[in-house]
């Protein structure tokens, strides 16, 4: 009875997965044709003015190629902008940005030390172009990137909003390969999403706002350590269009460890749930479409589902390696090898639904890859993913839950 109850609930929560993973390629399908690569057109009708703000937190080994990288974007130099906000630093970040403080472009702004929106914010106010962005200090803009937001911009005038497609910069271990492929499957979603209106977070790196949204709706404040996802909901919340060009592609360092993934990991998912709880008038109300129907009852309920089919897997696991464990002892190590037989191929329910969720989930990491580098091509980074994901996941999703329901909150780093 016991045993029913629990497989019932599973059942449950493949479904809805499956659904899921089902909505997404309908929507990949419809948007097939409008997944175009950058336009061979280097120029644009009007050039909108724009400012990037760089806050800054000690960031002296990755802030001067972030700089760099903005100062080589084709876009002209009378229109674009550059602030770099050192929040209080205690390493040698102000001294790295001195050798651009000649560049006309570039401003410089020192101040004490206040949180990541406190950078943006005094950045924002100093700001008077049409364009207000921010990049991250460890993120790497690619030269055409601006050139195709604005682009998007122009032939969208009720778009208020614009995230890029991000990807992960020369990863070197098992963890960032991984990454990798979860970046690249990442983007492909929120391409989908797009159209939708469910778009759910700005993220820092190359996220481009039109300046009278800040007139509109006010700067970002302290939410959780993740500023960006509660400023893409209150433009939601005021029905402002966030778009997604996947043709501006942006390069960010990711954590090489595991401790340092599971730490901006957990700020992630702590940030996603408190945020989604915040905003909680907005789930399962038809007025704010796809992202209240979907979108944010999955951004808090998707890591419950996801946990648990993780401790069904677990757990079962753990009790065929018993039962192997007991055969082997009674029976001998030979008689316990498993031999195959098509005919003993299983083919129950529960079964054949796990294989099409794995087959839609390959379907959709295929068309991630093909839509970040252009072309689907087999790399390791893709079996890092599937096999260390589901291993390494629980252990933040599983401490993000016990902060919320325990009131207890996350650093940054």
């Amino acid at each position: 009875m016991i045993e029913a109850f629990f497989n019932g609930i599973l059942y449950v929560f493949l479904f809805v997965t499956l659904y899921l993973e089902v909505f997404f390629l309908i929507t990949f399908f419809e948007e097939r044709g409008n997944l175009t690569e950058k336009s061979k057109n280097k120029k644009l009708s009007y050039y909108p003015s724009t400012t990037i703000i760089v806050p800054c937190w000690n960031e002296e080994k990755t802030v001067a190629g972030t700089i760099h990288s903005l100062l080589r974007l084709n876009y002209p130099k009378n229109k674009l902008n550059i602030f770099i906000v050192d929040d209080g630093s205690t390493d040698n970040t102000w001294e790295v940005i001195q050798k651009f403080a000649n560049n006309p472009q570039i401003t410089l702004i020192k101040k004490e030390n206040g949180g990541k929106h406190t950078a943006v914010n005094l950045g924002i106010k100093e700001s008077n172009s049409e364009l207000i962005g921010c990049l991250d200090a460890d993120s790497f803009v690619e030269k055409d990137a601006l050139l195709e937001i604005a682009r998007a911009f122009n032939e969208d005038k009720l778009m208020m909003a614009a995230t890029p497609m991000l990807v992960v910069h020369e990863p070197q271990t098992m963890l960032q390969k991984m990454q990798k492929t979860e970046y690249h499957t990442g983007a492909f979603l929120k391409r989908m999403l797009s159209p939708l209106d469910a778009i759910n977070v700005t993220p820092g790196p190359f996220s481009i706002f039109r300046k009278e949204v800040y007139e509109k709706i006010g700067l970002y404040k302290k939410a959780h350590n993740t500023e960006d996802m509660e400023f893409a909901l209150r433009m939601q919340a005021h029905h402002m269009r966030i778009r997604n060009v996947h043709t501006a592609q942006v390069h960010t360092k990711t954590p090489d460890t595991l401790y340092k993934l599971y730490r901006q990991r957990l700020r992630w998912a702590y940030g996603t749930m408190k945020n989604t709880l915040d905003y909680r008038f907005m789930i399962f109300r038809r007025e704010y479409g796809i992202l209240g129907m979907i979108t944010l009852p999955l951004s808090f309920f998707g890591v419950f589902i996801f946990l648990y089919n993780f401790g069904f897997i677990a757990f079962h696991s753990i009790q065929r390696l018993l039962e192997k464990a007991i055969q082997i002892s009674t029976t001998g190590f030979s008689f316990a090898i498993p031999q195959f037989d098509s005919f003993f191929f299983n083919t129950d329910f529960m079964a054949l639904l796990s294989y099409v969720f794995l087959g839609l989930g390959l379907f959709i990491i295929w068309n991630g890859v093909r839509l970040a580098e252009g072309r689907f091509r087999p790399t390791t980074g893709i079996f890092y993913f599937i096999v260390l994901y589901g291993i390494v996941a629980p252990l933040w999703f599983t401490r993000a839950v016990w902060n919320v329901l325990f009131s207890k909150g996350t650093n940054w780093r």
